[in-house]
């Protein structure tokens, strides 16, 4: 009996790999960007171009506080000790951003599509400096 492998984007992992060796291959930008079918990219190009997410990403000082409340696990209180920042304008903040995707970053599932949205708009601007 052989040993078994699974195959994800022309990954091949083995049975005697940790799933850590697995996640990190098969989410590493070099891997992304290989799995990226021109349909695909279009398409994430399209939602990363949008007004309104471009008006977040620009803006260095909502980012830096995106950023410190993923590092701070998604917690108003810490971030806004840690990064000596009022309550109300973290929650300011993270409200801009709500208006303008409808994304609620204080929910993990929309935290994640927005990290998700910062890894592929960084994909693309690499596709983009090739060209």
């Amino acid at each position: 009996m052989g040993r078994k492998k699974l195959i994800v984007c022309n990954l091949t992992f083995d049975d005697n790999e940790t799933l850590e060796q697995k996640v990190l291959s098969m989410f590493s930008p070099e891997n992304l960007i290989n799995c990226f079918s021109e349909k695909n990219y279009e398409s994430y190009k399209k939602v990363i171009q949008h007004e309104n997410i471009q008006l977040i990403l620009n803006d260095a000082e909502l980012m830096k506080t995106i950023f410190a409340f993923f590092e701070n696990n998604l917690n108003t209180s810490v971030t806004s000790s840690k990064t000596f920042m009022h309550r109300n304008t973290l929650n300011y903040r993270l409200d801009k951003v709500k208006k303008l995707t409808g994304l609620n970053l204080k929910l993990f599932e929309h935290a994640v599509v927005f990290k998700n949205l910062i890894i592929i708009n960084d994909i693309i601007n690499s596709f983009l400096k090739e060209d």
